[in-house]
């Protein structure tokens, strides 16, 4: 699928594709984030039988927010990125795309670990297959990362996974060393004088039971920037220059996506014979409602 940008007038949302329900909080939190960062992941749509617009198949909860900012600032989000999809496959994209979203950030990323290592799935195929963008997916390699690393950096994901962090910049704290994780958790987050471990474990449950700080994408940058150089695993120059090449990957990807002229439909047999083995032989329920869902979605 390729990104499209559709104006936001074009759009309509219909109650047959709308999830159950959300949370007020939860809503709030993603207007905020939108409002923050932008657009981080493109509307799924569909263009009406009739041809006079786009039915929003996935993004309803994206849409509202992005609306209630252009009521605040009607120069903002005139457009939004979308993935087109098939009108007579809307339901089925919606099964699929609710599998996606009800996995915790951590399972996501062992999936596209699992199916990238052990299924030979390549990364671009798989961001293709769930809807989302490279960087999202990129994102879950850090999650990934951040899991193999273990100790603190593992317990930073169980914050995710209760959404008191941000699961979409996992490199702001892959580039700390232990104890560089541990200073920004004890000086800079934790309001009294415990361990980073007690603090993790408080936090933690503060959030299953309904209450609790959560942090924001621009708050993480901050308390993990600026800190003296032995605690990152690497020198400033090096740190610099990675950033640089973040920031010119994201670009080009953006308009490698949204210029190029659609491609044929690829060869998806070889994924579906991979997904294959995974739903049939895997003893996870998540690995293997993922692999059918995706299967459902390929064919």
């Amino acid at each position: 699928m390729n990104i499209t940008e559709i104006a936001i007038d074009d759009l309509s949302l219909s109650d047959d594709l709308r999830r159950s329900g959300s949370a007020k909080q939860f809503e709030d939190r993603l207007r905020a984030s939108i409002e923050e960062i932008g657009l981080v992941e493109p509307l799924k749509v569909a263009t009406l039988p009739m041809g006079d617009g786009y039915l929003v198949v996935d993004g309803a909860l994206r849409l509202r927010a992005i609306r209630q900012i252009r009521q605040s600032d009607p120069t903002r989000f005139n457009s939004v990125p979308t993935y087109i999809t098939d009108y007579a496959k809307r339901f089925e994209i919606r099964y699929q795309t609710d599998i996606y979203q009800d996995l915790l950030p951590s399972q996501l990323a062992s999936l596209v670990e699992h199916l990238h290592k052990t299924e030979s799935i390549k990364k671009t195929d798989i961001a293709r297959y769930i809807g989302v963008s490279p960087t999202t997916l990129r994102n879950y390699t850090g999650l990934w990362r951040l899991l193999q690393r273990g100790g603190l950096f593992a317990r930073i994901v169980d914050l995710m996974d209760v959404a008191v962090l941000p699961s979409s910049n996992p490199y702001a704290w892959l580039r700390l060393t232990d104890t560089g994780l541990r200073h920004v958790i004890e000086k800079k987050m934790a309001t009294e004088e415990i361990s980073a471990e007690i603090w993790l474990e408080h936090a933690t449950i503060a959030a299953r039971q309904g209450h609790g700080t959560r942090f924001t994408t621009g708050y993480v940058e901050t308390v993990t920037g600026d800190l003296a150089d032995e605690l990152y695993r690497e020198a400033s120059e090096t740190r610099d220059i990675k950033r640089d090449l973040g920031l010119r990957r994201s670009s080009s990807t953006t308009i490698a996506l949204t210029d190029r002229p659609s491609a044929p439909r690829p060869d998806r047999s070889k994924a579906l014979r991979r997904l294959g083995r995974v739903s049939k032989n895997t003893t996870d329920p998540v690995l293997r409602a993922a692999a059918l869902a995706f299967e459902d979605y390929l064919r």
